[in-house]
């Protein structure tokens, strides 16, 4: 539990830096589900459904691509922000984005099959799912410090973590299991998909996110010096 609480207490402490790097991302999902929200399509006959999905298309395709760009910068941003708050450099937060949207097409690859992984582990009873976001977690770390590609990255993310395989799922599983639940309790209580449920969703799940990456690095970090000692 001590890395549990070390990596929420780190991310209490950078809560503004932290912040202002995910809020380009929070902005763009919360503009697209709430776009998504506004097609009343089941009280509404087939020709009106399609006719206000056509209205909507061209924003939708805008937000859409904007957030897949963001969102993928913003995996490999945070391990550069998480990098430069750990040796006390002055970074930017959107020094940091951009950080990672000049590995835009590594990043992208790789978070294109780790989706694929850890979403065929969640239809596989769910746990499974967690496993693998840990164990293949750590890819944005290799891709950003040492220069690796999609594929390479995925495998040294694997074999890295061999050894804390079962610490690490159990604290995936804490993370991710607290967006799982208030996602499920939230649209359960409030089924309208208000714009502020919205808002609060999107905030619990970076407010998760960033721990967890944080603990990623922390482990990424924590090997590698351990090998340059070693």
């Amino acid at each position: 539990m001590q890395q549990f609480f070390s990596s929420i207490n780190f991310c209490l402490s950078n809560i503004g830096y932290l912040f202002i790097l995910c809020v380009p991302v929070i902005t763009l999902e919360v503009a697209l589900a709430s776009l998504i929200g506004s097609i009343d399509i089941q009280t509404s006959s087939d020709s009106a459904a399609l006719e206000a999905i056509g209205e909507i298309s061209f924003q939708f395709s805008i937000l859409l691509i904007a957030s897949i760009i963001l969102s993928v910068a913003l995996s490999g941003g945070c391990m550069v922000a998480f990098r430069s708050l750990s040796n006390g450099n002055s970074i930017t937060p959107y020094q940091a984005l951009f950080a990672g949207l000049k590995k835009f097409f590594p990043l992208l690859w790789a978070n294109i099959m780790h989706s694929i992984a850890y979403g065929l582990g969640f239809l596989m009873l769910i746990l499974p799912g967690f496993y693998l976001y840990g164990r293949l977690g750590l890819f944005p770390l290799f891709i950003m410090f040492d220069e690796k590609g999609a594929m390479d990255s995925l495998g040294e993310s694997w074999s890295l973590t061999e050894e804390f395989a079962t610490k690490l799922f159990l604290l995936t599983t804490t993370f991710m299991g607290i967006q799982l639940i208030f996602g499920l309790l939230g649209g359960t209580i409030i089924a309208d998909g208000s714009l502020w449920f919205l808002v609060i969703t999107t905030l619990i799940k970076y407010a998760t996110l960033m721990p967890l990456f944080y603990l990623f690095f922390s482990l990424y970090k924590s090997v590698k010096q351990s090998q340059q000692t070693g």
